[in-house]
């Protein structure tokens, strides 16, 4: 299955998370992958910024409609999965 993943984070959003969080933001990167990759049976996900240094991550159905959400929390040294 190929899946659509929308990346709704600007430049700026990008660089302050990768400044706040340190290591030279590998760790949004390796949650970014997760949540890009979580189960592929949604064709479509769609990645915010949550405030701060979280995202949120919206799947979509094949007719659009939203199948599920997954919030990655910031938690001062890595990040957690939480629906």
């Amino acid at each position: 299955m190929t899946r659509q993943v929308e990346l709704n984070l600007s430049e700026n959003d990008i660089i302050q998370i990768a400044e706040s969080i340190g290591s030279y933001g590998v760790k949004l990167w390796q949650a970014i992958g997760y949540l890009s990759s979580w189960n592929m049976s949604y064709p479509t996900v769609r990645i915010f910024r949550d405030g701060g240094d979280d995202l949120v991550a919206v799947y979509f159905k094949e007719d659009g409609e939203r199948g599920y959400v997954i919030g990655a929390v910031w938690h001062g040294e890595h990040y957690g999965f939480h629906s």
